[in-house]
């Protein structure tokens, strides 16, 4: 019995048909070739021919060349917003997420990414080589102390960035790749078997051109120079843009290596939201827990206005505020918008140089997603502050599962400098004739040098009851400060996560499911 094709047709007649219908369409190209050379031969124009092709193609050669470079580079510097795009640009430092050891993985995939030959990923194997070294530079570095780190994730966080990688992909297919939409596996089979086809269509074109040259030389090297100009074109687009896939290949696979390797697929979105830091817990033990908010720590010398400034900031606030119990010497002021909590001031006590006082507030703002930092400007004793603060920055260095929270200024007092009678706010900073100005420049810039910042990082507030100044100065600084302290919280709920409940509830739970899936009807053996 003779095989028939889909459309029932027996398949050597729909070879025949195919056959048929190649040569009517080859007929005329090649008919015009040939009859086309011999007019130009017999009239003396296969040189002008040749040299007005050769031209021309030398010019289109320039023109794409121009543009192609000129649409590359910008492509280069093209921000994830300007391109349209959701993910986070190739080119850009990291995700804001990524913690110390996440950074130096990102920096070893840039490396990789542009240390990359593309003249070698010439297959299929070659490219899952080069995705495979890509993850083990990215295992090593976040897992140092493992004999084997590149297995060191679960199947549940393999799943879920399995998830995530095929939704992305299918947006890509559905928007990029034309009828990406109706392009079923059996038909992208197909298309992979006939790949050789290119290889035959290759030496059939070979063959071709030893038969112009034999027919006609004059023509045959006309065509060759062009052929030979739009081959080198091509090849370096093909080169330009090979480097540039590879590049984005290496880097989106490091980038997912490293959110696989983090842990960060360990939790849901929904879970992080419920998620309470051991922290918090602990401070807000008086009152239920609901959901993990931001920790912003202030601190500062006894005196310098630190109460005073929370005090004045919480009476700026129209939602709740509850007042937790001090232990400690720590005060907290919990700011509830809509039931939820939204933000928990902790007011630290004054700074004293114990070591043990010290060293429990570097833990309480390793534990914040913001401190602030409070001086008053009366004061020039600030080598307390100094050394404080500089035992702070080394604690918050040493982070390694997230990014150190930020560390904002804010100089109270400053209506008290000379002219001492003198308080008219709202005062310019920028007027120098100004004797109040003037101070209160000067004070700033003291501050700046003592505590290794800049003066225009610095807040000068007044804390005056009657005449405050710069308080919502105060407020915008934080605000502008929130998403990064969004961040913070985030990543300190996934490092709480994990070990939030005992492990033997979690193993309870899951051995009771387990035999109520092999005890129920719906998967027991028929």
């Amino acid at each position: 019995m003779s095989r028939k094709t889909g459309r029932g047709e027996p398949r050597g007649a729909f070879y025949i048909r195919s056959a048929m219908l190649l040569i009517a369409l080859a007929l005329p190209v090649f008919s015009l070739t040939v009859l086309g050379s011999i007019w130009l031969w017999q009239n003396g124009a296969v040189l002008i021919w040749a040299a007005a092709a050769f031209g021309v193609t030398i010019l289109i050669y320039g023109l794409e060349r121009w543009l192609l470079s000129s649409a590359m580079s910008s492509a280069e510097d093209r921000s994830p917003e300007e391109s349209g795009g959701s993910e986070i640009d190739p080119h850009s430092d990291a995700d804001p997420l990524w913690s110390a050891r996440e950074l130096e993985a990102w920096a070893d995939v840039k490396a990789l990414a542009e240390s990359v030959a593309t003249e070698q990923l010439t297959s299929r194997d070659a490219i899952l080589e080069l995705g495979t070294r890509t993850i083990e530079t990215v295992a090593r570095r976040i897992h140092p102390e493992a004999r084997d780190p590149l297995w060191k994730f679960t199947v549940p966080e393999a799943l879920a960035l399995i998830e995530r990688v095929s939704g992305q992909l299918r947006g890509f297919f559905i928007d990029s790749i034309p009828y990406g939409d109706r392009l079923t596996v059996a038909q992208a089979l197909s298309i992979y078997r006939w790949r050789s086809a290119i290889t035959i269509a290759e030496h059939a074109y070979d063959v071709y051109r030893i038969i112009r040259a034999i027919v006609n030389p004059l023509t045959a090297i006309g065509g060759e120079m062009r052929e030979q100009t739009q081959r080198q074109m091509l090849e370096n687009v093909r080169s330009a843009a090979a480097k540039r896939i590879a590049n984005v290949y290496v880097r989106e696979v490091g980038r997912a290596a490293i959110d696989l390797y983090s842990g960060r697929m360990q939790v849901t979105e929904k879970e992080l939201e419920t998620t309470v830091s051991a922290a918090t817990r602990a401070d807000r033990s008086a009152l239920p827990t609901v959901a993990e908010p931001v920790r912003i720590l202030f601190a500062g010398q006894t005196g310098a206005g630190k109460s005073s400034l929370v005090n004045a900031l919480c009476g700026g606030v129209r939602s709740g505020i509850d007042v937790l119990p001090t232990p400690g010497g720590y005060t907290f002021h919990e700011l509830v918008r809509e039931g939820a909590p939204s933000a928990l001031l902790i007011d630290a006590p004054g700074i004293t140089l114990s070591d043990r006082e010290i060293t429990e507030l570097a833990d309480r703002a390793a534990a914040s997603d913001l401190v602030v930092w409070v001086m008053a400007a009366t004061r020039v004793d600030r080598e307390t502050d100094r050394r404080a603060l500089e035992y702070v920055r080394d604690r918050l260095h040493s982070i390694q599962n997230r990014r150190p929270p930020a560390i904002m200024f804010v100089l109270a007092h400053v209506d008290k400098l000379r002219p001492f009678k003198e308080w008219n706010p709202p005062y310019d900073l920028s007027d120098t004739e100004n004797p109040k100005v003037a101070s209160i420049r000067e004070a700033l810039a003291a501050v700046a040098e003592d505590l290794r910042t800049t003066a225009d990082q610095i807040i000068p507030v007044s804390l005056d009851l009657e005449r405050p100044y710069n308080v919502d100065a105060v407020w915008g600084r934080i605000l502008e400060r929130m998403p990064e302290a969004e961040r913070s919280r985030l990543l300190r709920c996934l490092t709480e996560h994990p070990s939030e409940r005992p492990r033997w509830r979690r193993l309870w739970t899951q051995a009771v499911n387990a035999g109520r899936v092999l005890t129920s009807g719906k998967y027991a053996n028929k």
